[in-house]
């Protein structure tokens, strides 16, 4: 009986850890909205690393790039962007997600609880229709529509656990463009970039947490 009502406290913590980051994340999303005036163009790309995140990606180089602050900011870890378009990432803070996901049945249950109301589920949720880096994920589109004065914007978020850490990495643009051959192919080329780093840096790169924008645009 103590080991479930335990189980019970945690799942809850868990999962009111996640729904608070999403409504954050859904008002920072509502705020974005209004701006539209992305361009589709050949893009060159420039690599972001960041060590506290543990994470590296290309991403298009004429866009612009936020960070948290501190761990008490609200919003995304990170976050890149232009106009409409925008690609972020949110780690959780929990160093035991596995277990407690699995206790909640599995990462595609922790997709329903961290959705939003205000985003409506377009198809099914979907098991490692992406491999990043190797990590099992699952993704699902959703698309936040009707809001007065704003076009009707879609999202795809993808949920994986790396070394018991929950990311939740979120594209969006607006539905109109999402589909289109250059937003698939940026988010594409982001996702099949996406690393993960250790403390270590084995793989050379500077771990300041910085963009790092000297002599690496890499042509699409």
């Amino acid at each position: 009986m103590y080991s479930l009502k335990v189980l019970v406290f945690y799942s809850a913590v868990f999962c009111f850890g996640l729904i608070t980051l999403t409504y954050y994340e859904y008002n920072l999303v509502y705020g974005s909205l209004a701006s539209s005036n992305s361009t589709e163009s050949n893009l060159n790309y420039t690599i972001y690393s960041n060590d506290r995140l543990g994470i590296s990606f290309e991403y298009p180089s004429e866009w612009n790039v936020d960070e948290k602050i501190n761990r008490f900011s609200k919003y995304s870890d990170v976050q890149v962007y232009n106009g409409s378009s925008s690609f972020k990432i949110m780690k959780s803070q929990s160093i035991s997600d596995t277990e407690m996901a699995e206790k909640l049945g599995g990462l595609k249950e922790v997709v329903e609880l961290i959705l939003p109301p205000e985003e409506r589920v377009v198809g099914e949720i979907e098991e490692n229709m992406y491999a990043i880096d190797g990590t099992d994920t699952v993704s699902v589109l959703t698309a936040m529509e009707g809001l007065t004065n704003i076009p009707d914007k879609g999202l795809e978020r993808i949920l994986l656990i790396h070394d018991d850490v929950l990311y939740i990495l979120t594209y969006q643009n607006i539905v109109d463009k999402f589909d289109s051959k250059q937003s698939q192919e940026t988010i594409g080329h982001i996702l099949s970039s996406f690393r993960f780093i250790d403390s270590n840096n084995e793989d050379g790169r500077d771990g300041d947490g910085d963009n790092e924008d000297d002599d690496q645009n890499l042509t699409s």
